[in-house]
């Protein structure tokens, strides 16, 4: 165009071109309107000049294309991609906002149209997947309508039920039961339209169903209401339970005789405690009686023999003390085993009675210490204590002596000559914990539990000392119980032992 200004040449450009052109000054105001933002929205150049653009501009961090909804002069919506750029004078100076718009509404339809498409397509497959997932369903399926008519099912319920699917579409669902029981599951079946709900597989109901050859069968069956296009339906899927009824009642069978079996084991095995009950009351009481007799002529004994050891009645040779003095060991030995036989007498016989009181733990610790410590000597065996204590305690006196007793003279039988000893006392919360640890022989894990048990050895003692009973350790246990605490082993083969105890401060209030 020889002789046009470039002005010109530039506008020529801008409305030969389908896009539209807006230019907008830093008020936000248009100074440019192309021919194709006019054929896009309607308005002329003249109407727009000065006014607000109507698509948006100013958008922070715009970059690249952005799409926007606007409206036509004739207020139709039309879909815009928007470019927008800054524009700038020849000194390189913002003088506003340059947006190049491009109609894509034809091409969003075509979009809408092709996802609609694509949308059916699926829904068809949907379709034809649940037709597949219905046929491969292990149970009969079937949906009702409104009025109880059956409108959908698949191939189990024609095989389950022995009907053809057009035999069945369209009947009432009352066709599959037995006909004594039709009315009133028309009943129920309004009932349940009035307030449905889910209702799953299993729920209780014995229910029935009927073949074409008018034969019987026990279902369950599990609803699930519908809500969809077609109204409110309600989707039933039924299970033949026949084999189940069988092997329920097979089992049921069996233990109804399992039951009057073990009925009569029980009634048996409690006829057993009973005896067995009264033969240990027999022999509580025999043991305890016995004791007491045992313990009378035994006084007599160690009073008389301590009466020759002391030559009142005129001197002894060496050969009679050494007899006297043997009678008088032994006699104490025996008192000692009787009376624990009559301790553990008292407590299966639950007559044992606690007498509590205020003491010092330190009071029956030395008491024992007294006696045990020439037992000790003679192994020469080091007693070291450590107390911790700064509280009284309430309890039986002597039979907390009486348990120290126990767990002392034993650390003396299994810790050989030279061992040591230590016993530690201190307050754990609300109790008084004491440990008895030696150097001696040790015990096995697995008979960590049995040295509780009644007349239970664990093995040879070492030199020094006399084997008992057996009984010291289970009287301890039920002395500790009895005072509402509890105690424990630690203990390897040739590491020593270490047995704990726990007693209530205020046990005696228990």
């Amino acid at each position: 165009m020889p002789g046009s200004h470039p002005a010109e040449v530039l506008r020529a450009l801008l409305d030969a071109s389908s896009f539209g052109v807006i230019a907008v000054d830093t008020k936000g105001l248009i100074r440019l309107w192309s021919n194709g933002a006019r054929q896009i929205f309607g308005w002329t150049e003249e109407e727009m000049i000065g006014q607000r653009p109507p698509v948006d501009l100013e958008l922070p961090g715009k970059a690249g294309d952005e799409r926007q909804r606007a409206h036509k002069k004739d207020g139709s919506a039309v879909d815009l991609e928007v470019r927008v750029s800054p524009w700038k004078s020849e000194r390189g100076n913002v003088e506003g906002t340059v947006a190049i718009l491009n109609d894509i509404t034809p091409h969003l339809e075509m979009e809408r149209g092709i996802v609609k498409l694509m949308a059916l397509e699926k829904e068809v497959q949907i379709e034809r997947r649940f037709r597949e997932l219905l046929e491969a369903a292990p149970d009969a399926i079937i949906e009702i309508d409104r009025q109880g008519r059956i409108i959908l099912l698949n191939r189990v319920t024609e095989k389950l039920f022995g009907y053809t699917r057009d035999q069945l579409l369209g009947k009432p669902v009352e066709f599959l039961i037995p006909e004594d029981l039709r009315a009133f599951h028309v009943h129920h079946r309004e009932d349940y339209w009035n307030k449905p709900q889910t209702r799953p597989m299993g729920s209780g109901l014995s229910l029935l169903g009927q073949r074409q050859d008018g034969s019987r069968f026990p279902v369950e069956i599990s609803l699930s209401p519908v809500e969809s296009e077609g109204g409110f339906r309600v989707t039933a899927i039924i299970r033949d339970i026949s084999e189940r009824k069988l092997a329920e009642d097979r089992i049921k069978a069996i233990q109804q005789g399992y039951t009057q079996e073990l009925a009569a084991k029980n009634l048996e095995l409690a006829e057993r405690n009973q005896e067995v009950e009264r033969a240990n009351r027999l022999k509580s009481e025999f043991l305890a009686g016995m004791s007491h007799e045992l313990r009378t002529p035994l006084h007599t004994i160690i009073g008389f023999s301590e009466l020759l050891s002391e030559e009142l009645e005129g001197p002894l040779n060496d050969k009679q003390k050494r007899f006297v003095g043997h009678i008088h060991k032994d006699s104490l030995h025996l008192l000692e085993l009787i009376n624990d036989v009559l301790d553990l007498s008292k407590i299966e016989a639950g007559k044992l009675e606690l007498r509590p009181e205020v003491f010092d733990i330190r009071q029956p610790m030395d008491e024992v210490l007294s006696s045990i410590n020439p037992q000790a000597a003679v192994k020469s065996i080091r007693i070291e204590t450590v107390v911790a204590i700064d509280r009284e305690l309430y309890a039986d006196r002597v039979r907390v002596r009486q348990i120290l007793f126990n767990l002392l003279s034993n650390a003396v039988k299994f810790t050989p000559e030279g061992g040591n000893i230590r016993v530690e006392a201190s307050q754990r919360e609300a109790c008084v914990e004491i440990s008895v640890t030696d150097t001696g022989i040790g015990i096995p894990q697995a008979e960590h539990q049995a040295v509780f048990d009644k007349f239970h050895q664990v093995g040879h003692t070492t030199k020094g000392v006399r084997e008992g009973t057996g009984l010291g350790l289970a009287i301890t246990q039920r002395l500790v119980e009895e005072h509402g605490g509890k105690i424990w082993l630690e203990s390897e083969p040739g590491k020593g032992s270490r047995f704990s105890f726990t007693i209530p401060f205020d046990s005696g209030r228990a």
